[in-house]
C-alpha cells in the first residue's frame, strides 16, 4: 500500500519555521486579507478540521510506527542526514487531519492580549522569545506533524515558557512546556540529583504533546483542551459538566473556569495570531537555522567540557542540546541519550568508544584523620550522595584513614583542608553509647570532629566504644 500523501502544512506555521531557517528574510502573506477586514486569517477555513465527532484517535492508524529512539526529525535541510533513519513515518499521515484553532478575532480578552503584542515592547518581547526556539523548532513541530495535532500548537511555549527549557514558574513548573513535579508520572521523565528531565526538550514536548491529545480527545475542544493544559483536566471537565456545555467561550464568559484558564487561551491565540504572520505583523523573524539533533547513548558518565574539547563541539552548544542536566556530567549509572548535533553524531561514538578517551575528570581525596564526607561534600559542592554513589562500598560513619575517595570535579577546586580542632566547644553534656555507635557516627550527630570527640574523652580515633559507655559531647545550642 502506498503511503497517504501528506497535506500542505498550514501556512502561517510553515513559513515561520522556513524564515526561521534563513529561506526568508521576513514571513509573506500567502493569504491575502479582504479589503477593510478587521483582522488577517491565518489560513483558509478547513471543512475537514476535527470536531467533537471526528476524535483524534480515529485519525491515526494503530499500525503506525514510532520513529526510532536514536532519531530527531528535522534535520535542518537534509531529512536523510547520515545517522538518522529514513524518515518515512512523517509521510503517512492521512489527508483528511486537516486540524486548526479558530482565531476568536471578536473576543475582547483576544484583542486585549493580540493588542499587547502588536505594541512596540510586545513585537520586540515576541522577537526575543522567538529567536529562542531555533535549537529546538524542527523537533517540536515535526512531532507536532508526527503526532496529528494542531500546528499552532508550535507557539505554546511562548506563553508558557518563553521558549526557555530553564524557566521555572512561581509555583515550581519547569521546562519548555512547564511540567510540575507531579505531573510527570507516566510520560518518562525523572527528577533527581542529576537530572530534571521536565527540562529536557525532547521528553517534555512529547509529553506536553501527549497530555494535549488526550485532553482534546476527552473534551471535544481545543479550546478547552489547552484550558485544561493550564488549569487540569479535572477542572475543566468538571466546569464543561456543571456548566452543561462544552463551550470554551461560554464558560469563560459565565465564570467557571479558574481566571487563569479563562485568559489562557485568548493568550495563547493572540500570540498564535501574530507569530503566525510575524512578517505581516512587523516583527524580525529570527534568521538563525533551527538546529538538528541525535542522541547518543551513553553506558559511562561523560563530561561535557572534556567531551567538547575532543570533538570540537562548544561546550555552550551541549549544554543547549541537554538543559536537563543539573551539572556538566551525566549521570554516574551511564544510562542516558546525550544529544548532539546531528552532524557531529558519529565523530562523537567514535571518540567515546577510543579506549584513551578519559570521559570524566576526578578528584582524589585520601582520607585523614577527622574527615567527613559531609565536610568534603561541601568543600567540593557535590552531594553526600554522589560522592557514595561514586565509591561504592564507603559507610559515612566509617571512613578508613589511608583510603581514596573519587570525588567528581564538577568545579575547580583547591585540596581540601580540614578545619582545626575547636577550643570553645562546651562538652557539658554527656551521651550513653548504643548498640552499633562509633565514634564517627556520633561525630556526626553533634557536629564535631572525631578526633576531637575521642581527644575529649580521652581515647584515640581508633579507639573501640562499647554499648553502655559515658561520653562527654558538646552541648547543643
Amino acid at each position: 500500500m502506498n503511503p497517504a500523501p501528506i497535506r500542505r502544512p498550514r501556512v502561517g506555521v510553515f513559513l515561520f519555521l522556513l524564515a526561521a531557517a534563513g529561506a526568508f528574510g521576513a514571513a509573506p502573506s500567502a493569504v491575502s486579507s479582504p479589503a477593510g477586514a478587521a483582522a488577517p486569517a491565518l489560513a483558509e477555513p478547513d471543512p475537514r478540521a476535527a470536531s467533537p465527532s471526528r476524535p483524534l484517535r480515529s485519525q491515526r492508524p494503530d499500525t503506525e510506527p514510532e520513529p526510532p529512539a536514536g532519531a530527531v526529525p528535522g534535520a535542518a535541510g537534509n531529512p536523510t542526514a547520515p545517522g538518522l533513519p529514513d524518515p518515512g513515518y512523517l509521510t503517512r499521515r492521512p489527508p483528511e487531519d486537516g486540524l486548526s484553532i479558530p482565531i476568536p478575532w471578536e473576543n475582547q480578552r483576544f484583542r486585549k492580549f493580540r493588542d499587547a503584542f502588536l505594541s512596540p515592547g510586545g513585537r520586540t518581547w515576541l522577537e526575543t522569545v522567538s529567536a529562542r526556539s531555533a535549537p529546538y523548532a524542527s523537533y517540536v513541530y515535526e512531532r507536532i506533524r508526527w503526532y496529528r495535532l494542531p500546528e499552532e500548537l508550535f507557539f505554546l511555549p511562548v506563553i508558557e515558557s518563553e521558549w526557555s527549557p530553564r524557566a521555572v514558574s512561581r509555583s515550581g513548573a519547569a521546562g519548555l512546556w512547564q511540567f510540575m513535579r507531579n505531573s510527570i508520572a507516566g510520560y518518562d521523565m525523572r527528577i533527581d540529583e542529576w537530572v530534571d528531565e521536565r527540562r529536557d526538550f525532547m521528553k517534555s514536548t512529547d509529553a506536553a504533546l501527549r497530555k494535549l491529545r488526550t485532553n482534546y480527545e476527552a473534551l471535544g475542544s481545543w479550546e478547552l483542551a489547552l484550558a485544561a493544559y493550564n488549569a487540569g483536566l479535572g477542572a475543566v471537565s468538571r466546569a464543561a459538566a456543571a456548566g452543561g456545555t462544552r463551550d470554551y467561550w461560554e464558560l469563560s464568559d459565565r465564570g467557571l473556569l479558574t481566571p487563569e484558564a479563562v485568559n489562557y487561551v485568548p493568550k495563547f491565540l493572540a500570540a498564535v495570531s501574530v507569530l503566525g504572520r510575524a512578517g505581516r505583523n512587523g516583527l524580525a523573524v529570527p534568521d538563525t537555522p533551527p538546529a538538528a539533533w541525535e542522541r547518543v547513548d551513553l553506558d559511562r558518565p561523560v563530561d561535557l567540557a572534556l567531551l567538547s574539547e575532543a570533538a570540537g563541539i562548544p561546550l555552550p552548544v551541549l549544554r543547549t542540546g541537554n538543559p536537563e542536566l543539573r551539572y556538566d556530567v551525566t549521570p554516574p549509572e551511564g544510562k542516558y541519550a546525550l544529544k548532539v548535533p546531528a552532524r557531529e553524531a558519529g565523530a562523537v561514538r567514535e571518540i567515546l568508544a577510543r579506549p584513551d578517551f578519559q570521559a570524566l575528570r576526578y578528584y582524589r581525596h585520601t582520607v585523614r584523620s577527622g574527615d567527613t564526607l559531609s565536610a568534603l561534600a561541601r568543600h567540593y559542592e557535590v552531594t553526600v550522595a554522589l560522592i557514595l554513589r561514586l565509591n561504592p562500598g564507603v559507610r559515612p560513619e566509617a571512613l578508613r584513614i589511608g583510603s581514596t575517595l573519587v570525588i567528581p570535579a564538577l568545579k575547580e577546586k583547591g585540596p581540601y583542608a580540614p578545619p582545626a580542632p575547636s577550643e570553645t566547644l562546651d562538652f557539658s553534656e554527656s551521651y550513653v553509647v548504643a548498640r552499633g555507635d562509633t565514634l564517627w557516627a556520633i561525630s556526626l550527630r553533634y557536629g564535631v570532629q572525631p578526633e576531637t570527640l575521642a581527644e575529649r574523652n580521652g581515647l584515640d580515633i581508633s579507639s573501640i566504644i562499647r554499648e553502655g559507655m559515658t561520653l562527654k559531647v558538646p552541648k547543643m545550642e
